[in-house]
């Protein structure tokens, strides 16, 4: 059970090298942030499911968990909007928290085909994913970026450190996933500038691969 104290910050996950299981977007979102926390890198995951599901902690039974001034804040996407919003990190606009909003929906699917794909067995079915399914997905968060980003290369950014959200550090970890799992190169990438564009941008973010 992970406990914090008023002030801290924790991150609780399955470290599942090399991409860090479904931490590393809300990890990425932490450091591009230059919030300060703590790791707490799950071992036994089914008996830490159990543990959580009965105690209430997390009944849907999941990580990443993020513990913020003591309470379990599950739900990647939802944990760093609400984590954005108490330390006042947001874009200060309606609109603009909305547009981070759209495409972490978006990234919902994708992320999800992504993990089915790899976590499979079958050869075929990862062909499959990386000649079809993916084009037609960067293709549409591309277009979503040409769509709605409100900042020359971020969908937005916070009004406090002037440095991407929750909805580009979910886009962010997925490119990341993809080219580390070998169903996309950089070159390809090439072929959808704006995303292109996003992830060469906040991969010079300062302190982003730390932690």
């Amino acid at each position: 059970m992970t406990t914090t104290t008023d002030s801290a910050i924790v991150l609780k996950y399955l470290n599942i090298l090399p991409y860090g299981g479904r931490g590393g977007v809300t990890r990425f979102f932490l450091l591009s942030q230059g919030l300060a926390f703590e790791e707490d890198l799950v071992a036994n995951w089914a008996e830490e499911k159990k543990r959580m599901i009965e105690s209430g902690e997390n009944p849907a039974g999941g990580v990443p968990i993020l513990y913020i001034s003591g309470q379990a804040r599950p739900q990647h996407i939802a944990a760093a909007r609400y984590l954005a919003r108490v330390k006042g990190l947001t874009s200060g606009d309606n609109y603009k928290d909305y547009v981070q909003d759209l495409v972490a929906d978006e990234y919902q699917g994708f992320r999800d085909q992504w993990a089915k794909a790899t976590a499979g067995v079958d050869e075929d079915a990862k062909k499959d994913y990386k000649d079809k399914v993916v084009p037609v997905q960067l293709k549409k968060c591309d277009s979503l970026y040409e769509s709605f980003k409100t900042h020359h290369t971020f969908l937005s950014v916070s009004s406090e450190t002037a440095r991407p959200l929750w909805g580009d550090a979910a886009i962010f970890g997925l490119l990341r996933d993809h080219i580390l799992t070998g169903y996309v190169t950089r070159e390809e990438l090439a072929v959808y500038p704006r995303l292109m564009a996003m992830l060469t941008a906040y991969e010079v973010i300062p302190g982003w691969r730390s932690g």
